[in-house]
């Protein structure tokens, strides 16, 4: 027996050492620079399209889109930061369309203001996201894979377009998020269709997230003035976060609140810890009607159901933990941590020999994918250790 295991660990790391020696680390996610031509706006708009890790090794899957303004200065941070996160499983892949700038005062506020007019010729939102509804997202859609839902993210005047959107159309996106956003624009216009807005609407399945750095003066006092706002007449189904940090600055609160919009905006798609308890029936239940209310399929995500998995493994239900993680492997065939999920559940059934197979799986699928792999090396070495001390 000892012979046998003895030459299945021989070959197990052949195997891994010749799949990873013709690899090497690459970037993760790629970036495309792509133009469209608008009618609307009587211009060509640039575009950077960033495709998030695993977008062409899962050919069948759609993606939410994220649209970026300030495009040519925010996609780096915003691409790293939502990867980063991707990683950790704390926020999902995303099409990142980022939108670079040609009339920026023109195209991101909604109402003309003469004494603004040094900065460039003002109040041409509402024509901006015409442009977008029915020239870019359609275009999207039609040349990448795309879901239903979207989200907007701009910084300072680019905030204040999220905030104008979010009330003037309140179904074109499906998130906001507003970085330091200038609602003290034009003598602060925007409140009186912000209070009738969220004075007349008794439900919005949407989500917002809005920041401001050590900014003060009327800046400030706009913020303050639209979270009391929203803290007083927040819609059902409506969820946001906002965060006063005045240790950022007005230059770095988008960068700082990126991690904290995305991972708001997850966990306000999850399903909470007390769905998750009560069990796959009622994981697959939350997520039928969110897909009801987005309009478009959503599958149980792969958080949710491998805390399910981890939960059984505590209580010492392993064979229910064991098909728990099966059905995640199943259901993400390329992901590594999907079988380094299911290795814990055999070796902790002491099928170790399963286990092992599990752990030559997780690393192969972690070159691949593309992903960091050292901790799943350190715990197959420990599991090979653990398999000599048993013999």
């Amino acid at each position: 027996m000892f012979k046998q295991f003895r030459q299945l660990t021989f070959v197990t790391i052949m195997l891994v050492m010749i799949h990873a020696s013709g690899v090497k680390a690459g970037i993760r996610g790629s970036t495309t620079v792509d133009a469209l031509q608008s009618k609307i706006l009587n211009e060509q708009r640039d575009l950077l399209i960033h495709l998030p890790n695993n977008y062409h090794q899962h050919t069948t899957r759609q993606y939410p889109v994220l649209y970026l303004l300030d495009g040519q200065r925010n996609l780096r941070h915003t691409a790293g930061t939502l990867d980063l996160l991707n990683q950790d499983n704390k926020a999902q892949e995303m099409i990142i369309v980022a939108i670079n700038n040609t009339h920026r005062t023109r195209d991101f506020t909604p109402t003309y203001d003469q004494s603004y007019n040094q900065w460039g010729i003002s109040g041409g939102a509402d024509n901006f996201l015409d442009f977008i509804e029915k020239e870019l997202i359609p275009y999207v859609a039609k040349n990448y894979r795309t879901n239903n839902f979207k989200i907007l993210a701009g910084h300072s005047l680019g905030g204040l377009l999220a905030v104008y959107a979010l009330q003037s159309r309140p179904q074109l996106f499906q998130a906001h998020f507003a970085f330091s956003p200038s609602l003290w624009w034009h003598d602060q216009v925007i409140f009186k269709q912000a209070e009738d807005f969220f004075s007349n609407i008794p439900e919005l399945h949407n989500y917002l997230y809005t920041n401001m750095g050590n900014e003060d003066g009327d800046m400030l006092s706009s913020y303050e003035r639209y979270t009391a706002l929203l803290k007083a007449h927040a819609p059902k189904g409506f969820r946001y976060n906002a965060d006063l940090d005045t240790s950022e600055t007005h230059g770095s609160t988008a960068l700082a609140g990126q991690a904290l919009a995305y991972r708001g905006l997850y966990a306000s798609l999850q399903a909470p810890q007390d769905v998750i308890d009560q069990g796959m029936a009622a994981i697959k239940q939350f997520y039928k009607t969110q897909s009801a209310v987005y309009g478009y399929e959503i599958k149980p995500s792969y958080r949710a159901v491998n805390s399910l998995g981890y939960k059984a493994l505590q209580q010492k239900d392993f064979t229910s933990a064991i098909a728990i993680f099966k059905d995640n492997v199943k259901r993400f065939p390329n992901k590594a941590d999907a079988y380094d999920s299911l290795a814990d559940g055999f070796e902790a059934n002491g099928q170790l020999d399963k286990a092992l197979e599990m752990r030559d799986l997780v690393i192969q699928k972690s070159i691949s994918e593309n992903v960091e792999n050292n901790a799943y090396k350190t715990r197959r070495a420990n599991l090979i250790k653990l398999i000599q001390e048993q013999k």
